[in-house]
């Protein structure tokens, strides 16, 4: 896990979620701790995906320099695995691949092909796939940007819209399961270092082999 990731505790831990809180807030007092504690613990069960279940959670808050402004970095780290009947990584990859492609490109023409060392793939407007050859084997890696309508509320005047971007990094296991690495955040601007940090993670992710190999 990249160093700026705090990890989130169980949400019932409380005594944890404190010195979170205090690590990811150190300038905030303990009334704003609190309230950013109890609505990130109700946020965190709505993490997985059905058939998925989340193993690590982990945030992300600070400044970072952008052409010489410093400006707010936040993103929100999940890892999670969901049940997979694959017996071959490689077929497993490109079936997850073709399904992101399906999915994120569908109706849109004049994609970009990409090709880096280690990874090849397709970008539209506003996405990009990618099958990555990682050193714990392949993997498939996606961006997204999107738009996000917040709560209208009472107000009369139109909700506010923000930029948000997402990234993603699914790696299928020896056999019957799949890991996916998402890092959700609205500092769209900073999208090269988040996607900087998720290649940290593909290139340093291991799996634990059973006894016996």
């Amino acid at each position: 896990m990249p160093d700026e990731f705090v990890r989130l505790p169980e949400p019932t831990a409380s005594d944890e979620w404190r010195e979170a809180m205090g690590r990811l807030m150190p300038d905030a007092d303990e009334e704003h701790r609190a309230s950013a504690s109890a609505q990130m613990r109700n946020f965190l069960p709505q993490l997985s995906s059905a058939g998925e279940e989340t193993i690590l959670a982990a945030m992300c808050v600070g400044t970072e320099d952008v052409d010489g402004e410093e400006r707010l970095s936040m993103g929100l780290l999940a890892v999670s695995a969901g049940p997979s009947d694959h017996t071959d990584r490689l077929v497993a990859a490109e079936g997850i691949y073709q399904a992101k492609v399906k999915k994120l490109f569908e109706g849109e023409r004049d994609l970009q092909e990409v090709d880096f060392p280690l990874g090849k793939g397709l970008q539209g407007r506003q996405d990009m796939v990618l099958a990555a050859k990682l050193p714990s084997g392949p993997g498939v890696m996606s961006t997204s940007l999107r738009s996000l309508t917040l709560p209208f509320g009472e107000a009369k005047d139109a909700p506010p819209v923000i930029a948000t971007a997402a990234l993603q990094l699914v790696i299928p296991a020896p056999r019957d399961y799949c890991v996916y690495v998402t890092i959700s955040t609205p500092s769209v601007f900073l999208l090269d270092s988040y996607s900087l940090r998720l290649a940290h993670i593909g290139r340093t992710f291991t799996f634990d082999l059973p006894d016996g190999g």
